[in-house]
């Protein structure tokens, strides 16, 4: 078993670029990992290793590896697996087409930024990072997922899913401390996933608040009768998003 600062890095093949990185990262204590970008790779090492850095080489390897990017994605969201970026912004939106932006843990353009890339790695690979919270955003609009999760990760482990069966599939892999549940989402519904959830004896204990852009009484009384942990309007502002979730978890934690 590799040690907790073990880093996957994955790229086409060895060049002067990948060799600085491992370099540079063992001078900083770190374990690296260096493999071809194939799915096989991943799944030897990914339980073993803190993180997953990903070396975009060019726009032509991105054309050939979209099974990759498609495993890659459900390690994020269905292990919770931490995924970082280094490349050109050209790469990022080719591989923003199948792994949001907002469920990576972060990127890095070229040229490579070596004191900055050690910075980062020490912050995600850190035990004060892995106990915070985690909280699972459900929601099918992936540019307020976006937001939310800029809003809340220096905070909390955020993890982001747009539908039903990828919320179940997280919730039953990853241990998970609140849920915010878009209340009107197509095709399965807000209501639909928490009573799915209320039906699991596994993550049915998992406390949900309910996302919701209606404010009227009739609308929140229909929210509440499913008594949930609460609700919010997705009119919330950052702050005032941040202080009622920080007061849910003191209330959690003295209500025990």
């Amino acid at each position: 078993m590799l040690n907790e600062t073990s880093l996957l890095l994955i790229r086409k093949e060895k060049n002067f670029m990948t060799g600085a990185i491992t370099k540079g990262l063992e001078k900083a204590h770190f374990n690296v990992i260096e493999e071809p970008i194939n799915v096989n790779a991943i799944q030897k090492h990914k339980d073993d290793c803190a993180l997953i850095l990903f070396y975009t080489d060019s726009m032509e390897t991105l054309e050939y590896i979209s099974s990759v990017l498609v495993y890659l994605k459900d390690l994020i969201v269905e292990e919770n697996k931490l995924l970082y970026l280094i490349g050109d912004p050209n790469e990022f939106a080719a591989i923003y087409k199948t792994i949001p932006q907002a469920s990576l843990c972060d990127t890095m353009a070229r040229p490579l930024d070596m004191n900055r890339l050690v910075e980062d790695m020490n912050k995600y690979t850190s035990a004060d990072f892995s106990q915070k919270k985690t909280i699972l955003v459900v929601d099918d609009d992936a540019t307020y997922l976006k937001i939310i999760m800029e809003w809340l990760k220096n905070d909390y482990n955020v993890a982001i899913v747009t539908s039903a069966m990828q919320a179940v599939m997280f919730l039953s892999n990853n241990e998970t401390d609140l849920v915010l549940l878009d209340y009107d989402m197509p095709v399965t519904n807000g209501p639909k996933i928490y009573e799915m959830m209320k039906s699991d004896p596994e993550i049915s204990g998992i406390p949900v608040m309910f996302l919701t852009g209606k404010n009227d009484k009739e609308s929140i009384l229909r929210v509440m009768s499913l008594k949930p942990a609460g609700y919010l309007l997705k009119t919330i502002g950052k702050q005032d998003l941040i202080k009622t979730l920080k007061q849910f978890f003191v209330n959690q934690k003295f209500n025990k």
